[in-house]
């Protein structure tokens, strides 16, 4: 059984933390977000990410409101994907209309070809959506 001194230890680590992170973003003039706090918590204290979203909030909510839930950057990358699938889906919607021209006996090699290129686009997008979190991840790590 934990003690209640050790849960008020473990949560002076995640202020310190909190607090060390601010800190080195601000000296290095480089902006940060609840989000990239989370992670980092997550990362280092190996605790659930929603549980390390609920600390930070709390922190931040109470001792640094400034801080901002996302930075345009961590937004991109979930929009890129939502993207992403919306082109693809368009892609198979265009196979499909060429598939129903087929069997209504029109020629369907436009629509295939077209939507042989919009499915590629929507991977395309899907890819660089991966190279962007990566590289993110990566400046994050350099970073600290």
């Amino acid at each position: 059984m934990s003690s209640p001194a050790n849960g008020s230890d473990k949560g002076v680590g995640h202020v310190d933390i909190i607090q060390g992170e601010i800190k080195k973003a601000r000296d290095d003039r480089r902006p940060t977000s609840r989000q990239m706090l989370a992670e980092i918590i997550h990362e280092r204290m190996g605790m659930p990410v929603s549980e390390a979203h609920k600390i930070v909030d709390a922190y931040c909510e109470t001792e640094e409101p400034g801080i901002p839930y996302y930075l345009q950057e961590e937004f991109a990358i979930p929009y890129l994907k939502f993207v992403a699938i919306v082109i693809a889906l368009a892609g198979v919607g265009f196979v499909y209309y060429g598939v129903m021209q087929q069997r209504a006996g029109k020629p369907p090699h436009l629509w295939y070809s077209l939507g042989t290129v919009v499915v590629g686009l929507g991977v395309f997008a899907w890819v660089q959506s991966l190279e962007k979190y990566v590289q993110r991840r990566r400046q994050r790590r350099l970073g600290s």
